[in-house]
């Protein structure tokens, strides 16, 4: 909701993936997770980026 407008977002879906038979820890997840999901990641947006109009 932004001002007079409603939007409907699209649902959030898994994308990617990665698995460990040990389980996880911080230091694992900060090692190979973030790595192996960038390439799936999508950039931050700023609401003008996304919004080329002025609120209604």
């Amino acid at each position: 909701m932004r001002n007079n407008e409603i939007f409907l977002m699209s649902q959030p879906r898994p994308v990617r993936s990665v698995h460990t038979a040990e389980g996880w820890t911080p230091e694992t997840v900060s090692a190979q997770v973030f790595d192996a999901f960038k390439a799936s990641m999508y950039d931050l947006d700023v609401t003008a980026d996304v919004f080329t109009w002025d609120p209604v």
